[in-house]
């Protein structure tokens, strides 16, 4: 965990979740936070160390790795906490998550550790996307919506901070499937980034990356949504449910929450040709076929 440079103005402090920092006139505003108390901790310390002084700290969603260290920055620096209407639900109510993951049933303890469950945060404004002045100075809210109901980035000057918008090479690699709440909104927002002026883009998971190198990852997080769905296509040419389609797709996972966050974002696949009358759907002995 180290504090990188963008500009004199913008930094970020490089961990498994990247924690940018944008200097305004009344203090600084820290996007997103680490995963727990301990995280958030070292934070607190590369903060203090450099002089930063924060004030706000924006959310861009509820998932854990964003979250659980937010009730201990706010608390300890007093921080003004901001994030979608849609998020906030979620990030005061991190209950949610868990039965929501578990299909409304009463959650598996599995779903109640740091990586599922995180800790309430009382969210003090609600943004819209669009330019707001925080702190004395201009950011444009971008409505980032696919991973996550709600998700929020930050565009400030020629920077995007675009959390979980889009993946790294690794990821996509390690998961095949990348996770999202929405396939559509998902990739209409990557279209969305790509249509913007901007030096550089940072996500929440991997390297900053310039306005060219920004255009390849992007068309490779399009390229790995569509060539899954194409899979799927093929694979429920005979009727298939999602168990039978997971398995067909071969995929290398062994975790137990991965595998219903993949699964989350199958059935999102799914239910997007579904909505678009591309397939049919039939349900036999309480289980639920899918059909081209």
């Amino acid at each position: 965990m180290e504090i990188k440079k963008i500009n004199d103005e913008l930094f970020y402090i490089a961990d498994t979740t990247n924690i940018p920092l944008i200097k305004t006139p009344e203090g600084f505003i820290i996007f997103d936070a680490p995963i727990n108390k301990d995280k958030a901790k070292k934070v607190k310390k590369i903060i203090e160390e450099n002089e930063i002084k924060p004030k706000f700290l924006i959310l861009s969603h509820h998932h854990a790795d964003h979250t659980g260290g937010a009730s201990y920055l706010k608390e300890y620096f007093n921080l003004t906490v901001l994030t979608s209407e849609s998020e906030k639900l979620f990030i005061e109510n991190p209950m949610i998550e868990p039965i929501y993951l578990a299909q409304g049933a009463n959650p598996p303890k599995e779903f109640l550790t740091k990586w599922v469950k995180s800790k309430p945060v009382k969210v003090d404004e609600v943004v819209q996307p669009g330019e707001q002045e925080i702190g004395g100075r201009r950011i444009e809210f971008l409505d980032l919506s696919g991973h996550s109901i709600g998700m929020i980035g930050v565009k400030v000057d020629d920077v995007i901070f675009s959390a979980d918008c889009f993946f790294s090479d690794e990821i996509l690699k390690k998961y095949i499937v990348p996770y999202f709440h929405d396939k559509d909104k998902f990739i209409e927002k990557l279209n969305y980034i790509k249509a913007f002026e901007f030096l550089y883009i940072l996500p929440s998971h991997g390297a900053l990356y310039s306005r060219n190198e920004a255009n390849s990852i992007l068309e490779e997080n399009i390229k790995v949504v569509n060539n899954v769905e194409k899979q799927i296509l093929t694979i429920i040419e005979t009727p298939k449910n999602v168990e039978e389609i997971l398995t067909s797709l071969n995929l290398p996972l062994t975790d137990f929450v991965v595998s219903y966050l993949i699964k989350s974002s199958a059935q999102s696949i799914l239910f997007s040709l579904l909505n678009k009358g591309d397939i049919k759907t039939y349900t036999k002995n309480c289980i639920t076929y899918f059909a081209n």
